[in-house]
C-alpha cells in the first residue's frame, strides 16, 4: 500500500475537521466532532509516516494529472524516509491535541475559528512533508506560516498577543524569502523543480552556488527552527498562544524548520568540504547554550519552555552539523549515526515538549497563572497531571531511563569520536561542541529541577494554587504523550531499527548491524568505543527503585501512626514565603552569567530615609532584555522607522505629484534600456 493513500485520508479528515469546527465549533457536540476528525487524521499520519520510515521513498505523483497546478507549478507529492519521522510526529501531536482540546476550549465563535485554522495548519504541515516539488513545498510552507499566525492570534485583543504574532509572521516572511532564494539557485543550476530531480543533479551545481544555497536555507529555515540569533519569536509567540497552539508550534512547527535544514543538508544540496558542517555545528551548539541560559531566568512557564525548545533545536542541529563533517572526512558510519541520533531527538523532543506545553495549559487552566512563584504544592491537588509532567521532565532533562537520555547519549557518543576525522583541528572543534552540549545538559537538569519543583512541590504560594482541583482538567492527551516517551525509551532498539532503515535510504549506509549487533545492545557505529542497552537500563533502574520500596512495605510496623511536632530551627510556623522562589533558585547561574544577561535592576523601599528597609517592604525587580534583541533587532527596527519617516513626504496625496513619479520612473527605465 502506498503511504500517500493513507495521507489522503489524513488530509480529508483534517479538511472535514476544519469545516466542522468552523460551522459547528460553537456547540459542544460540534467541538467533539471536530476533535474526533482531527484525531482520525493524526492516526492516519502516524501510519503513513511509519510506513515510509521503514519502507523508503515513494515515486513522485501528481494528483489530478499534469493539469493540476498551484500558483503556476505542478502539484507534486512524495513520501520519503526523511519526512517519515516528522510525519509520524505530526500524527502523534495531532492525536494528543485532539484528546486535549475538548476539555481545554469552551465552545464559541472564537473557538470555531481557532479550530478551523488549527486543522488547516495540520493540513499545511502535511503538505510540506509530502511535497515532491519546489512549488508545492513553497506554497505549503507559506500556508503553514499564515495559518500558524492565526493560531497565535486566538486572543487578538491583547497587546502582547499582537506583538507575539507580529514577531512570528515578520521573521517567517524573511525566512521564506531566503528559502525561495535557495530553491531558485538549485532550480536554475539543475534545470529542474522536482525535489528528486534536484537531488539527482546536485553534483552539477558548482560548489560555490551549492554552498550559497545551503547557507540561505540554513538561515531561512533557522528562523522557524529557532536558531540563535533568529529565535526571538519563540519567547514572544509561545506564551500568548493557547496551550495546544503552543504545543503544536513547539512540538511540530519548529521541527519543520529542522526538516528543511536536513532536506538541504542531506538531500538537495550536500555541500562539499567540512566548513558548512562546522558552521552548522557551531550554530547549533551556541543555540543550545544560549537557549538554556535564558530559560533559567524565566518565571513564566511557557516562556521557560520556549527557551528550552531553542536549546533542543540547537542540540539537533549540532548533531546534523557533525554528521556533515564526518561525511566530508569519509566517515560514513559516524555521519549516519549522528543523522540518526538527530532524528531520534526530533521524535523525543516533539513528544515531551508537546506534553509539557499541554501540562502548562492545565496549570494555567486550573490556577489562572503561569508564574512559577505564584504556584507550589500542585502535587497534592493535581496528582495525575504531576505524574505526567514528571515523565516529561525526566525526558527533557535527559535523565535515564527516559527517551531524552537515549538520543542525547547517541549524540555525545558520536561527537566524542571526532578523533576519527584524522584532523586535530576538526577533532578539537567537535570536542568543543560536545563540551558546550555537556554544559547545556547540566544546566538543563538544573533548569528542570527548578521548572518542576517550584510549581509542583512544596507549599502553595497563593490561594489560587491552594484551591485547585483536578476534576475537569484534560488528562488523556498528555498521558498519551507520556506513554510515547516511555515507549521511545524502553523500545529504543525498535526505534533505532526503523531509523537505521531511514538513514540507509538517505545516506546509503547500512548502519543497522553496526548499531544493534545484538537484540538489545546499542553500539555507536564502532564496537571499540562504547555500548549500552536502554532496555536493560530501564529494567535495572525500575528494580533498583522497586526493591527498597517492597522491603519498606514488607517491614512496615502495623501500629497506628502518631503525628508530633518536629524541630525546625526554632521557627514556630513554616510559611510558603520561606520557600525558594524560582528566581532565588537560579541566582547562582544568574550571577555567573551576569555579563550575558546584563539585567536592569531597580530597588524600591517604603522609605528612602531607611536604607535598611526596616520601615516597610523592599521591592527588588530585575528585568533582562535579551542581548540579540538589544543589539541586533532594535537597531534594525529603529533604522526602518527612520527610513519610513524620511520617505513619508512622498505620500502627499497629490495626484499630479504621483503622475510625476510615474513619468520619472518610465524615463529612467527608458534611459537604462538605451544604455
Amino acid at each position: 500500500m502506498n503511504p500517500l493513500d493513507i495521507l489522503y485520508i489524513a488530509a480529508a479528515a483534517w479538511i472535514a475537521a476544519a469545516l466542522t469546527g468552523l460551522l459547528a465549533g460553537r456547540t459542544k457536540p460540534g467541538l467533539l466532532a471536530c476533535c474526533a476528525l482531527s484525531g482520525v487524521g493524526g492516526a492516519a499520519a502516524v501510519a503513513g509516516g511509519g510506513w515510509s520510515l521503514v519502507y523508503g521513498d515513494t515515486p513522485v505523483v501528481t494528483p489530478g494529472g499534469a493539469a493540476a497546478t498551484i500558483v503556476g507549478g505542478p502539484l507534486e507529492l512524495q513520501m520519503t524516509s526523511l519526512a517519515g519521522v516528522f510525519m509520524a510526529l505530526l500524527g502523534i501531536v495531532a492525536v494528543a491535541i485532539a484528546l486535549y482540546a475538548p476539555r481545554y476550549h469552551e465552545p464559541g465563535r472564537g473557538t470555531a475559528v481557532y479550530l478551523a485554522a488549527y486543522n488547516l495548519a495540520l493540513l499545511a504541515c502535511l503538505a510540506v512533508l509530502a511535497a515532491g516539488g519546489m512549488v508545492t513545498f513553497l506554497v505549503a510552507w507559506e500556508t503553514m506560516s499564515l495559518t500558524c499566525y492565526l493560531l497565535i492570534l486566538r486572543r487578538v485583543r491583547r497587546d502582547e498577543v499582537a506583538r507575539g504574532a507580529f514577531w512570528f509572521l515578520a521573521l517567517s516572511e524573511i525566512g521564506f524569502l531566503l528559502v525561495v532564494a535557495a530553491f531558485v539557485i538549485l532550480a536554475s543550476k539543475t534545470h529542474a523543480t522536482g525535489l528528486d530531480a534536484i537531488a539527482d543533479r546536485a553534483h552539477l551545481v558548482p560548489d560555490g552556488w551549492r554552498a550559497a544555497a545551503y547557507l540561505l536555507a540554513l538561515v531561512g529555515f533557522g528562523f522557524k527552527a529557532g536558531l540563535v540569533p533568529l529565535h526571538v519569536w519563540l519567547p514572544e509567540a509561545h506564551p500568548v498562544a493557547p496551550a495546544d497552539g503552543s504545543a503544536f508550534l513547539s512540538g511540530l512547527v519548529v521541527k519543520l524548520g529542522i526538516y528543511g535544514i536536513a532536506l538541504f543538508a542531506f538531500r538537495l544540496a550536500p555541500a562539499g568540504g567540512s566548513w558548512p558542517g562546522l558552521v552548522t555545528m557551531g550554530t547549533g551548539a551556541i543555540t543550545a547554550a544560549i537557549g538554556i541560559l535564558y530559560a533559567l531566568r524565566e518565571r513564566d512557564i511557557k516562556r521557560f519552555l520556549a527557551y528550552s525548545t531553542i536549546e533542543n533545536a540547537g542540540i539537533i542541529v549540532t548533531a546534523f552539523g557533525a554528521a556533515m563533517i564526518f561525511h566530508a572526512y569519509r566517515q560514513p558510519a559516524l555521519a549516519a549515526l549522528l543523522l540518526l541520533a538527530g532524528l531520534y531527538h526530533v521524535a523525543n523532543h516533539g513528544c515531551y515538549k508537546t506534553l509539557l506545553f499541554l501540562e502548562a495549559g492545565v496549570v494555567e487552566h486550573a490556577t489562572g497563572t503561569r508564574d512559577m512563584d505564584r504556584l507550589g504544592g500542585l502535587v497534592h491537588r493535581l496528582p495525575r497531571s504531576t505524574v505526567i509532567a514528571f515523565v516529561g521532565t525526566l525526558g527533557i532533562a535527559a535523565l535515564p531511563p527516559l527517551n531524552g537520555f537515549v538520543s542525547e547519549w547517541l549524540i555525545f557518543q558520536g561527537l566524542f569520536q571526532g578523533f576519527r576525522t584524522g584532523s586535530h583541528l576538526i577533532a578539537i572543534l567537535i570536542v568543543v561542541a560536545a563540551a558546550t552540549l555537556g554544559l547545556t545538559g547540566g544546566l538543563a537538569i538544573y533548569a528542570f529541577v527548578r521548572g518542576f519543583g517550584i510549581p509542583y512541590l512544596g507549599m502553595p504560594r497563593t490561594r489560587q494554587a491552594a484551591a485547585v482541583r483536578e476534576t475537569g482538567q484534560p488528562i488523556a492527551g498528555p498521558a498519551l504523550l507520556a506513554v510515547a516517551c516511555v515507549a521511545l525509551a524502553v523500545g529504543a532498539p525498535v526505534m533505532l531499527t526503523a531509523l537505521s532503515r531511514a538513514t540507509r535510504t538517505i545516506t546509503g549506509v547500512t548502519l543497522g548491524p553496526l548499531l544493534l549487533p545484538g537484540k538489545l545492545t546499542v553500539i555507536p557505529a564502532h564496537a571499540n568505543f562504547s555500548a549500552f542497552s536502554p532496555t536493560y537500563l530501564t529494567v535495572f533502574l525500575v528494580a533498583a527503585c522497586a526493591i527498597p520500596l517492597l522491603i519498606f512495605l514488607a517491614g512496615r510496623p502495623r501500629a497506628a501512626s502518631v503525628s508530633v511536632p518536629v524541630w525546625d530551627g526554632g521557627i514556630v510556623s513554616f510559611k510558603p514565603r520561606m520557600q525558594y522562589s524560582a528566581m532565588t533558585f537560579s541566582a547562582p547561574t544568574r550571577v555567573t552569567f551576569d555579563g550575558l544577561y546584563r539585567p536592569a535592576v531597580s530597588v524600591r523601599r517604603a522609605s528612602d530615609d531607611d536604607p535598611a528597609g526596616r520601615s516597610g517592604p523592599v521591592h527588588y525587580e530585575s528585568q533582562v532584555t535579551p542581548v540579540f534583541e538589544r543589539y541586533l533587532y532594535r537597531p534594525v527596527i529603529r533604522a526602518v522607522e527612520w527610513l519610513a519617516d524620511a520617505i513619508r513626504p512622498l505620500q502627499s496625496g497629490d495626484v499630479n505629484l504621483y503622475l510625476l513619479y510615474v513619468f520619472a520612473m518610465i524615463l529612467l527605465a527608458y534611459l537604462l534600456g538605451a544604455v
